[in-house]
């Protein structure tokens, strides 16, 4: 799958069969916060339904969004964090397609106890598909020593109940840069789209340093990079989106996910908070 620098204005549509068929083969790895991570759950999901789901976007009357728009959206169920992390998994799997969450979140959210990392492997007549989600809220990637890339996948389902991985030890705790460096090819990675956390924490400057940590590993690996922005807040809809992320001034360039511009201008109604947008 040849995904295109942020300059090149044209965009490639592909309908299921095409994504089946560009993805085959490829291992896909997405690092950041919740709304990377609903970027992930949007792409998963599409896989498994074979339709771009239909959620209050399209929508008013919640009894005509689709059955899946829960995964994009945590509060749909009125469930707390275990039983959504136990929903959502089981949603993403399919005869084709299985589901792994290393995840946890106690019930006084703190960071520094949460985990969630996704797993999701794909079989189709054109090959095998790896998607992988690695939760990153303040630049700090952690992963569970019985899950992979330190356990094989098949024993991982065995592991812990999806929101039950608390009792953990982690065989890698690091910043973005160490788990490029050290988890990215463990996991055998393509593709990855990578972000440094909450916004509020690491803004241009932040962004611009971490493009030429992006270049130097690319010289070494065969894996892209991509550097993937966030959707405005509510707050900051229709202010020109080169306040947050101006992929021109980055210090050694970068291939983007430049989601920052595509929502400046999607209606209100579409957040169901002040920061996720559901097209997102």
């Amino acid at each position: 799958m040849d995904l295109l620098p942020f300059w090149n204005p044209i965009i490639k549509h592909y309908n299921h069969n095409g994504y089946d068929k560009c993805l085959a083969g490829k291992n896909v790895v997405f690092i950041g916060d919740s709304r990377v991570r609903y970027q992930f759950m949007n792409l998963a999901a599409y896989l498994k339904y074979e339709r771009f789901m239909k959620c209050a976007d399209v929508t008013i009357n919640p009894v005509d969004a689709d059955e899946e728009c829960f995964v994009i959206n945590e509060k749909l169920l009125n469930q707390n964090w275990t039983l959504w992390y136990q929903e959502s998994t089981k949603a993403l799997q399919s005869d084709q397609q299985s589901s792994l969450c290393d995840c946890y979140r106690p019930p006084k959210f703190t960071p520094i106890r949460t985990y969630e990392n996704r797993f999701i492997k794909r079989s189709t007549r054109y090959g095998e598909t790896n998607l992988i989600y690695l939760q990153n809220f303040q630049n700090k990637i952690r992963m569970n020593q019985v899950f992979p890339p330190y356990a094989p996948y098949s024993s991982s389902s065995q592991s812990c109940i999806p929101g039950q991985c608390s009792d953990r030890i982690n065989a890698f705790e690091g910043d973005l840069n160490a788990t490029l460096w050290n988890i990215l090819p463990m996991l055998n990675a393509t593709h990855a789209f990578i972000n440094l956390g909450w916004e509020y924490l690491y803004g241009l400057d932040q962004q611009s340093d971490f493009t030429c940590v992006m270049r130097d590993f690319e010289r070494r690996f065969n894996i892209k990079l991509f550097l993937i922005s966030h959707p405005p807040t509510t707050n900051h809809l229709r202010l020109p989106s080169e306040m947050f992320f101006d992929p021109k001034k980055f210090k050694c360039g970068a291939n983007v996910l430049d989601r920052t511009s595509m929502t400046q201008a999607v209606p209100r109604n579409w957040y169901w908070d002040n920061q996720h947008v559901l097209v997102f």
